[in-house]
C-alpha cells in the first residue's frame, strides 16, 4: 500500500496556482509547492508524478477560469466577450498569461484544443455571423485572436497609453470585430462572382 495523501490534489493545485500567479507556470517546482504547504516534497508526489503532470492540471484550471470569464462577459457578441475575457485574464493573471502566450511551450496548444470548439460554438450563436461556414468561422476567429492576443499582451505588460481605459478597450475590440466580419463578408461575396 502506497503512502497516504497528506494533501488533496486540489490543495496542491491551489498552492501551485498561487506560485504561478507570481512567478509563472514555468517556475513551479515541487519544492516550492512543498514549502508553500509547509511540507516535504514526498506528499506532493503522492498526487502528481512530476511537474509536467501538475502543469497539465494547472492548464485545466486556466481553461476553467477562461470559461468562467467568458460566461461573465455574456453580451451576446462573441468577439467582444472573448476579447474582454482575455483582457481580464491578461490583467488579473499576467504572469500565467505571459507563460502561456509568450513562451515556446505546449501550454497554448493545450489551451487552444480545449477552447476553440467552445469559441466556435459561441460564434455560431451570433446572428452577425450567420451564413459563414465552420471553416470561415475558424479563419475569422484566428484573425480576431491574433488581434486579441496582441492587445492582451499589451495589457499584461502595461504597454497601453495611460489614458486607455476600459471603454477604449471595449471600443477597439468592437470596431476590430466589425472590420474583420465586414472584410470576411466582402471576401465571401466577391468569391461568389
Amino acid at each position: 500500500m502506497g503512502p497516504k495523501a497528506k494533501f488533496t490534489k486540489e490543495q496542491v493545485i491551489d498552492a501551485a496556482f498561487e506560485i504561478a500567479q507570481i512567478e509563472g507556470l514555468d517556475n513551479i517546482t515541487m519544492r516550492k509547492i512543498a514549502e508553500k504547504l509547509g511540507s516535504s516534497v514526498a506528499p506532493i508526489y503522492v498526487n502528481f508524478q512530476d511537474t509536467s503532470e501538475l502543469t497539465k492540471a494547472l492548464i485545466e484550471r486556466v481553461i476553467n477560469i477562461s470559461q468562467q470569464l467568458l460566461k461573465e462577459e455574456n453580451t451576446g457578441n462573441p468577439f467582444f466577450d472573448i476579447g474582454m475575457a482575455s483582457l481580464r485574464f491578461a490583467k488579473e493573471y499576467s504572469a500565467i498569461f505571459r507563460d502561456i502566450v509568450l513562451r515556446n511551450n505546449d501550454h497554448m496548444k493545450d489551451y487552444d484544443e480545449k477552447m476553440a470548439p467552445i469559441l466556435i460554438q459561441e460564434m455560431k450563436n451570433d446572428p452577425e455571423l450567420e451564413g459563414f461556414t465552420e471553416k470561415e468561422l475558424k479563419e475569422i476567429l484566428l484573425k480576431m485572436r491574433i488581434f486579441q492576443i496582441g492587445l492582451s499582451v499589451m495589457v499584461a505588460n502595461g504597454l497601453l497609453p495611460n489614458n486607455y481605459g476600459k471603454q477604449e478597450l471595449k471600443d477597439i475590440l468592437l470596431s476590430t470585430a466589425d472590420d474583420v466580419i465586414m472584410s470576411a463578408r466582402i471576401r465571401k461575396r466577391d468569391l461568389k462572382y
